[in-house]
Protein backbone atom coordinates (compact mmCIF):
# COMPACT_ATOMS: atom_id res chain seq x y z
CA UNK A 1 0.00 0.00 0.00
CA UNK A 2 1.62 3.32 -0.94
CA UNK A 3 1.78 6.05 2.08
CA UNK A 4 -0.35 9.15 1.16
CA UNK A 5 -0.38 12.36 3.57
CA UNK A 6 -3.54 11.16 5.46
CA UNK A 7 -4.05 12.91 8.98
CA UNK A 8 -5.52 11.43 12.30
CA UNK A 9 -7.42 13.01 14.64
CA UNK A 10 -6.93 10.69 17.36
CA UNK A 11 -4.99 11.75 20.02
CA UNK A 12 -1.93 8.98 20.82
CA UNK A 13 -2.09 6.86 23.61
CA UNK A 14 1.19 5.78 25.89
CA UNK A 15 1.77 2.31 26.09
CA UNK A 16 2.19 -0.05 23.04
CA UNK A 17 -0.73 -0.28 20.98
CA UNK A 18 -3.38 -3.01 21.08
CA UNK A 19 -4.19 -4.89 18.09
CA UNK A 20 -6.77 -3.16 17.22
CA UNK A 21 -5.81 0.59 17.70
CA UNK A 22 -2.83 -1.22 15.30
CA UNK A 23 -5.30 -2.30 12.82
CA UNK A 24 -6.95 1.32 12.91
CA UNK A 25 -3.26 3.24 12.61
CA UNK A 26 -1.96 1.30 10.14
CA UNK A 27 -4.75 0.84 7.93
CA UNK A 28 -5.87 4.69 7.79
CA UNK A 29 -3.03 6.75 8.93
CA UNK A 30 0.26 4.86 7.29
CA UNK A 31 2.81 7.65 7.46
CA UNK A 32 2.20 9.11 10.64
CA UNK A 33 2.74 5.37 11.91
CA UNK A 34 5.37 4.08 10.36
CA UNK A 35 7.16 7.25 11.48
CA UNK A 36 6.41 6.69 15.03
CA UNK A 37 7.66 2.95 14.48
CA UNK A 38 10.89 3.55 12.96
CA UNK A 39 11.46 6.37 15.86
CA UNK A 40 10.64 3.66 18.30
CA UNK A 41 12.90 1.52 16.54
CA UNK A 42 16.02 3.50 17.04
CA UNK A 43 15.60 4.78 20.42
CA UNK A 44 15.31 0.70 21.21
CA UNK A 45 18.67 0.42 19.45
CA UNK A 46 19.90 3.54 20.98
CA UNK A 47 19.04 2.24 24.54
CA UNK A 48 20.39 -1.73 24.60
CA UNK A 49 22.88 -2.22 26.73
CA UNK A 50 23.31 -5.18 24.33
CA UNK A 51 23.85 -3.33 20.90
CA UNK A 52 27.55 -1.82 20.48
CA UNK A 53 27.19 1.80 20.90
CA UNK A 54 23.71 1.24 22.89
CA UNK A 55 23.40 2.38 26.49
CA UNK A 56 22.63 5.87 25.18
CA UNK A 57 19.89 8.72 26.86
CA UNK A 58 19.05 10.13 23.00
CA UNK A 59 19.11 9.21 19.77
CA UNK A 60 18.84 11.06 16.02
CA UNK A 61 16.63 9.79 13.72
CA UNK A 62 16.77 11.13 10.52
CA UNK A 63 17.27 10.10 6.52
CA UNK A 64 15.41 6.98 6.38
CA UNK A 65 11.82 7.53 7.53
CA UNK A 66 9.30 8.91 5.97
CA UNK A 67 8.96 12.15 7.12
CA UNK A 68 12.74 12.67 6.85
CA UNK A 69 14.10 10.32 4.21
CA UNK A 70 17.07 11.62 1.98
CA UNK A 71 17.09 10.92 -1.26
CA UNK A 72 20.46 10.62 -3.25
CA UNK A 73 23.92 9.03 -3.35
CA UNK A 74 24.15 6.31 0.18
CA UNK A 75 26.96 5.32 -0.22
CA UNK A 76 29.69 4.56 -2.90
CA UNK A 77 31.46 0.81 -3.47
CA UNK A 78 34.88 0.43 -4.60
CA UNK A 79 34.81 -2.52 -6.59
CA UNK A 80 38.45 -1.85 -7.92
CA UNK A 81 40.94 0.53 -6.69
CA UNK A 82 42.62 0.81 -10.42
CA UNK A 83 46.40 2.59 -10.29
CA UNK A 84 47.66 5.49 -10.93
CA UNK A 85 46.01 7.78 -8.42
CA UNK A 86 47.98 10.70 -6.38
CA UNK A 87 47.22 13.72 -3.91
CA UNK A 88 48.51 16.68 -4.94
CA UNK A 89 49.99 18.75 -2.16
CA UNK A 90 51.58 22.15 -1.71
CA UNK A 91 54.99 22.38 -2.84
CA UNK A 92 57.56 25.39 -2.67
CA UNK A 93 59.35 26.34 -5.72
CA UNK A 94 62.05 29.37 -5.46
CA UNK A 95 61.76 32.44 -7.67
CA UNK A 96 65.17 34.06 -8.01
CA UNK A 97 65.63 37.89 -8.54
CA UNK A 98 64.69 39.27 -11.27
CA UNK A 99 67.95 39.64 -13.53
CA UNK A 100 69.45 36.95 -11.46
CA UNK A 101 70.37 33.26 -13.08
CA UNK A 102 71.24 30.74 -9.83
CA UNK A 103 74.04 28.48 -10.72
CA UNK A 104 72.37 26.05 -8.24
CA UNK A 105 68.67 25.44 -7.90
CA UNK A 106 67.65 25.82 -4.35
CA UNK A 107 64.75 23.71 -2.78
CA UNK A 108 62.70 23.54 0.19
CA UNK A 109 59.44 21.77 1.31
CA UNK A 110 56.41 23.58 2.83
CA UNK A 111 54.97 22.16 6.33
CA UNK A 112 51.38 23.04 6.60
CA UNK A 113 48.42 21.85 9.06
CA UNK A 114 45.98 20.83 6.51
CA UNK A 115 45.24 24.54 5.85
CA UNK A 116 47.81 26.94 6.88
CA UNK A 117 51.72 27.19 5.17
CA UNK A 118 53.61 26.79 8.85
CA UNK A 119 57.04 26.72 8.18
CA UNK A 120 59.30 26.42 4.97
CA UNK A 121 61.90 24.04 5.15
CA UNK A 122 65.40 24.13 3.32
CA UNK A 123 66.68 21.28 1.30
CA UNK A 124 68.84 22.99 -0.56
CA UNK A 125 69.93 26.26 0.03
CA UNK A 126 71.14 26.62 -4.12
CA UNK A 127 73.36 29.40 -5.12
CA UNK A 128 73.05 32.94 -6.73
CA UNK A 129 70.06 33.89 -5.00
CA UNK A 130 71.44 36.91 -3.17
CA UNK A 131 69.31 40.22 -3.92
CA UNK A 132 70.19 42.53 -7.30
CA UNK A 133 69.83 45.91 -6.95
CA UNK A 134 68.84 48.64 -9.09
CA UNK A 135 71.26 50.22 -12.03
CA UNK A 136 72.34 53.41 -13.31
CA UNK A 137 73.51 54.09 -16.63
CA UNK A 138 74.44 57.34 -18.28
CA UNK A 139 73.15 57.60 -22.43
CA UNK A 140 76.05 59.82 -24.44
CA UNK A 141 77.44 60.00 -27.64
CA UNK A 142 81.31 60.30 -26.68
CA UNK A 143 81.62 59.56 -22.82
CA UNK A 144 82.76 55.65 -21.93
CA UNK A 145 83.17 53.85 -18.58
CA UNK A 146 81.29 55.72 -16.04
CA UNK A 147 80.05 53.28 -13.22
CA UNK A 148 77.22 55.01 -11.07
CA UNK A 149 76.16 53.47 -8.06
CA UNK A 150 72.25 54.64 -6.81
CA UNK A 151 71.88 54.50 -3.31
CA UNK A 152 67.96 53.57 -2.58
CA UNK A 153 66.01 54.25 0.66
CA UNK A 154 63.69 51.79 2.33
CA UNK A 155 60.72 52.86 0.44
CA UNK A 156 62.64 52.66 -3.04
CA UNK A 157 63.43 56.13 -3.56
CA UNK A 158 67.14 57.33 -4.78
CA UNK A 159 68.49 59.24 -1.84
CA UNK A 160 71.95 59.41 -3.14
CA UNK A 161 74.31 58.92 -6.05
CA UNK A 162 77.74 57.10 -5.85
CA UNK A 163 80.29 58.04 -8.46
CA UNK A 164 82.39 55.03 -8.65
CA UNK A 165 84.06 55.60 -11.91
CA UNK A 166 83.48 58.95 -13.47
CA UNK A 167 84.54 57.51 -17.04
CA UNK A 168 85.41 60.48 -19.89
CA UNK A 169 84.03 62.43 -22.95
CA UNK A 170 81.07 63.05 -21.05
CA UNK A 171 78.85 66.31 -20.65
CA UNK A 172 76.23 68.27 -18.43
CA UNK A 173 73.79 67.02 -21.29
CA UNK A 174 73.89 63.64 -21.34
CA UNK A 175 71.38 61.36 -19.76
CA UNK A 176 71.40 59.60 -16.37
CA UNK A 177 69.02 56.66 -16.45
CA UNK A 178 68.23 54.40 -13.29
CA UNK A 179 66.98 50.74 -14.21
CA UNK A 180 64.68 48.81 -11.40
CA UNK A 181 65.54 45.62 -10.34
CA UNK A 182 61.81 44.74 -9.25
CA UNK A 183 59.03 43.87 -11.40
CA UNK A 184 57.17 46.53 -13.48
CA UNK A 185 54.55 48.58 -11.82
CA UNK A 186 52.31 50.97 -12.62
CA UNK A 187 52.26 52.77 -9.53
CA UNK A 188 56.06 53.81 -9.44
CA UNK A 189 57.38 56.81 -10.46
CA UNK A 190 60.60 57.05 -12.58
CA UNK A 191 63.51 59.00 -10.90
CA UNK A 192 64.77 62.05 -12.77
CA UNK A 193 68.63 63.30 -12.96
CA UNK A 194 71.04 66.00 -14.21
CA UNK A 195 74.40 65.87 -14.44
CA UNK A 196 75.60 69.15 -13.48
CA UNK A 197 79.87 68.88 -13.98
CA UNK A 198 82.42 67.20 -15.78
CA UNK A 199 85.91 67.59 -16.14
CA UNK A 200 87.95 68.65 -19.05
CA UNK A 201 88.54 64.81 -20.19
CA UNK A 202 84.50 64.57 -19.58
CA UNK A 203 84.97 62.67 -16.68
CA UNK A 204 81.32 62.86 -14.46
CA UNK A 205 81.81 65.00 -11.54
CA UNK A 206 78.53 65.49 -9.84
CA UNK A 207 74.80 64.69 -10.83
CA UNK A 208 71.64 65.97 -8.90
CA UNK A 209 68.65 64.24 -8.35
CA UNK A 210 65.87 65.93 -9.55
CA UNK A 211 63.06 63.61 -8.21
CA UNK A 212 63.84 60.10 -6.20
CA UNK A 213 61.20 58.40 -7.91
CA UNK A 214 59.77 55.38 -6.40
CA UNK A 215 59.60 51.56 -6.64
CA UNK A 216 63.76 50.83 -6.72
CA UNK A 217 63.93 48.54 -4.08
CA UNK A 218 66.59 45.65 -4.30
CA UNK A 219 64.55 42.71 -6.53
CA UNK A 220 64.73 39.47 -3.85
CA UNK A 221 64.17 35.93 -4.27
CA UNK A 222 60.49 35.09 -3.20
CA UNK A 223 58.67 32.03 -2.32
CA UNK A 224 56.09 30.18 -4.68
CA UNK A 225 53.84 27.61 -4.17
CA UNK A 226 53.00 25.38 -6.43
CA UNK A 227 51.75 21.37 -7.45
CA UNK A 228 53.49 18.60 -6.07
CA UNK A 229 52.13 16.79 -9.30
CA UNK A 230 53.77 20.07 -11.43
CA UNK A 231 56.02 22.57 -10.31
CA UNK A 232 55.39 24.34 -13.55
CA UNK A 233 52.04 25.10 -12.25
CA UNK A 234 50.52 27.28 -9.07
CA UNK A 235 48.75 25.11 -6.46
CA UNK A 236 45.20 25.53 -6.99
CA UNK A 237 43.88 26.11 -3.39
CA UNK A 238 44.75 28.44 -0.49
CA UNK A 239 45.65 32.10 -0.71
CA UNK A 240 47.08 34.93 1.41
CA UNK A 241 51.02 32.99 2.08
CA UNK A 242 53.43 35.75 2.65
CA UNK A 243 57.35 35.31 2.98
CA UNK A 244 60.88 36.71 3.21
CA UNK A 245 63.81 35.10 1.87
CA UNK A 246 67.14 35.36 3.59
CA UNK A 247 70.40 34.43 1.30
CA UNK A 248 73.75 35.21 2.38
CA UNK A 249 76.51 37.09 0.20
CA UNK A 250 76.96 34.15 -2.21
CA UNK A 251 73.35 33.86 -2.76
CA UNK A 252 72.69 30.99 -0.64
CA UNK A 253 69.07 30.75 0.64
CA UNK A 254 69.11 30.41 4.26
CA UNK A 255 65.88 30.62 5.71
CA UNK A 256 62.39 31.59 4.87
CA UNK A 257 60.76 34.06 7.56
CA UNK A 258 57.27 33.24 7.39
CA UNK A 259 55.01 36.69 7.41
CA UNK A 260 51.66 35.13 6.94
CA UNK A 261 50.05 31.55 6.94
CA UNK A 262 48.17 32.09 4.43
CA UNK A 263 44.50 30.05 4.57
CA UNK A 264 43.16 26.97 2.44
CA UNK A 265 46.55 24.99 1.85
CA UNK A 266 44.56 21.54 1.58
CA UNK A 267 45.86 18.44 0.07
CA UNK A 268 43.78 18.32 -3.26
CA UNK A 269 42.58 14.54 -3.78
CA UNK A 270 41.38 12.55 -6.74
CA UNK A 271 37.46 12.89 -6.95
CA UNK A 272 34.36 11.38 -8.36
CA UNK A 273 32.25 12.08 -11.19
CA UNK A 274 28.67 11.37 -11.11
CA UNK A 275 26.89 10.82 -14.06
CA UNK A 276 23.38 11.10 -13.49
CA UNK A 277 20.19 13.33 -13.63
CA UNK A 278 20.42 13.63 -9.74
CA UNK A 279 22.79 17.02 -8.54
CA UNK A 280 24.33 17.95 -5.54
CA UNK A 281 26.30 14.54 -4.19
CA UNK A 282 29.57 15.10 -2.79
CA UNK A 283 31.86 13.05 -1.86
CA UNK A 284 35.82 12.72 -0.75
CA UNK A 285 38.40 10.15 -2.40
CA UNK A 286 40.83 8.16 -0.14
CA UNK A 287 44.01 6.39 -1.70
CA UNK A 288 45.39 3.22 0.18
CA UNK A 289 48.47 3.08 1.89
CA UNK A 290 52.12 1.34 0.60
CA UNK A 291 51.83 -0.65 -1.20
CA UNK A 292 48.83 0.22 -2.61
CA UNK A 293 49.14 4.33 -2.33
CA UNK A 294 48.16 4.66 -5.62
CA UNK A 295 44.86 2.80 -5.78
CA UNK A 296 41.24 4.28 -4.63
CA UNK A 297 40.59 2.47 -1.02
CA UNK A 298 37.50 4.55 -0.43
CA UNK A 299 34.77 6.78 -1.26
CA UNK A 300 33.10 8.75 1.45
CA UNK A 301 30.03 10.36 0.68
CA UNK A 302 29.44 13.42 2.30
CA UNK A 303 25.99 15.23 1.14
CA UNK A 304 23.95 12.89 -0.67
CA UNK A 305 22.51 15.41 -3.14
CA UNK A 306 18.91 14.58 -4.83
CA UNK A 307 16.80 12.21 -7.29
CA UNK A 308 19.97 10.20 -8.06
CA UNK A 309 18.83 6.92 -10.10
CA UNK A 310 19.58 3.32 -9.79
CA UNK A 311 21.59 4.27 -13.11
CA UNK A 312 24.12 6.25 -11.58
CA UNK A 313 27.36 5.63 -12.65
CA UNK A 314 30.72 7.00 -11.46
CA UNK A 315 34.50 7.74 -12.71
CA UNK A 316 37.23 8.56 -10.49
CA UNK A 317 39.56 11.65 -11.86
CA UNK A 318 43.24 12.45 -10.39
CA UNK A 319 43.94 16.17 -9.58
CA UNK A 320 44.45 18.11 -13.03
CA UNK A 321 47.97 18.57 -12.71
CA UNK A 322 48.32 14.77 -12.91
CA UNK A 323 50.17 13.61 -15.52
CA UNK A 324 47.97 11.91 -18.41
CA UNK A 325 45.45 9.78 -18.93
CA UNK A 326 42.96 11.36 -16.42
CA UNK A 327 41.28 9.47 -15.62
CA UNK A 328 44.49 6.55 -15.39
CA UNK A 329 45.03 3.95 -17.96
CA UNK A 330 43.64 1.42 -15.16
CA UNK A 331 40.74 3.40 -13.60
CA UNK A 332 38.94 2.26 -10.09
CA UNK A 333 35.72 0.75 -11.00
CA UNK A 334 33.07 2.07 -8.51
CA UNK A 335 29.26 1.46 -7.58
CA UNK A 336 26.81 4.05 -6.91
CA UNK A 337 24.33 3.32 -4.49
CA UNK A 338 21.21 5.43 -3.96
CA UNK A 339 18.89 5.67 -1.49
CA UNK A 340 15.24 5.78 -3.15
CA UNK A 341 12.11 6.94 -1.33
CA UNK A 342 9.75 4.14 -1.10
CA UNK A 343 7.06 5.85 0.91
CA UNK A 344 5.39 7.92 -1.93
CA UNK A 345 6.30 11.04 0.90
CA UNK A 346 8.21 14.53 0.04
CA UNK A 347 10.51 14.84 2.78
CA UNK A 348 11.34 18.37 1.49
CA UNK A 349 7.51 19.41 2.02
CA UNK A 350 8.16 18.63 5.91
CA UNK A 351 11.10 20.45 6.13
CA UNK A 352 9.61 23.23 4.78
CA UNK A 353 6.05 23.22 7.30
CA UNK A 354 8.40 23.03 10.28
CA UNK A 355 10.69 25.94 8.63
CA UNK A 356 7.64 28.24 8.54
CA UNK A 357 8.31 28.75 4.64
CA UNK A 358 5.27 26.82 3.51
CA UNK A 359 1.67 26.09 5.28
CA UNK A 360 0.38 22.70 4.44
CA UNK A 361 -1.93 22.03 7.99
CA UNK A 362 -2.06 18.21 6.80
CA UNK A 363 1.73 18.15 7.13
CA UNK A 364 1.88 20.24 10.21
CA UNK A 365 -1.03 17.82 11.84
CA UNK A 366 1.67 14.67 11.66
CA UNK A 367 4.56 16.28 13.09
CA UNK A 368 2.51 16.97 15.67
CA UNK A 369 1.08 13.88 16.16
CA UNK A 370 4.32 12.23 16.03
CA UNK A 371 5.81 14.61 18.74
CA UNK A 372 2.35 14.44 21.15
CA UNK A 373 2.54 10.43 20.63
CA UNK A 374 6.09 10.26 22.35
CA UNK A 375 5.80 13.61 24.46
CA UNK A 376 3.19 11.26 26.03
CA UNK A 377 5.68 8.48 26.86
CA UNK A 378 7.62 11.05 28.65
CA UNK A 379 10.37 11.27 25.86
CA UNK A 380 12.31 14.80 24.95
CA UNK A 381 11.31 15.57 20.96
CA UNK A 382 12.51 18.13 18.55
CA UNK A 383 12.21 18.79 15.26
CA UNK A 384 15.75 20.18 13.60
CA UNK A 385 17.22 20.72 10.06
CA UNK A 386 19.18 17.89 8.76
CA UNK A 387 22.96 19.45 8.19
CA UNK A 388 23.42 16.98 5.79
CA UNK A 389 21.51 18.27 3.13
CA UNK A 390 19.59 21.52 4.92
CA UNK A 391 16.45 20.52 3.58
CA UNK A 392 15.01 17.50 5.36
CA UNK A 393 14.09 17.50 9.22
CA UNK A 394 15.78 15.25 11.97
CA UNK A 395 14.09 13.96 15.11
CA UNK A 396 15.96 14.90 18.35
CA UNK A 397 15.03 12.36 20.76
CA UNK A 398 16.00 12.12 24.70
CA UNK A 399 14.58 10.20 27.51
Amino acid sequence: MSCDTSTSSSSPSSGFPNAATMEVLATNFPVVWEEICMIQQAILAASSQCQPGGGKMYTVVGGNTPMTFITGVSSVSVVNGGVGYYQDSPAVKFIPPIGSTPSVVATGTAITNGGNILEITITNGGLGYQPVNSTMSVSSLAGINAQLQPLVSGTGQILNINIVNGGTGYTVNDTVTATRAVAPNIAYVDAVFRITAVSVTGEIIEVVILNPGSGYEPSTASVQIVSSLNNNALYPLGTGFMSTVLTDINGVILDVAVDNTGAGYAVDSPYLVITDPGTGATTNVLLGTAPAATSVASIVVTNPGDNYTTSATGTVYNPSRAALPNPPSSPAVVTINTAVNTFGTNPTLYWQVWAGTTTNKAIQLQLNQVQSYFTALGYTVQIRSNPTTNNTIQWNIGW
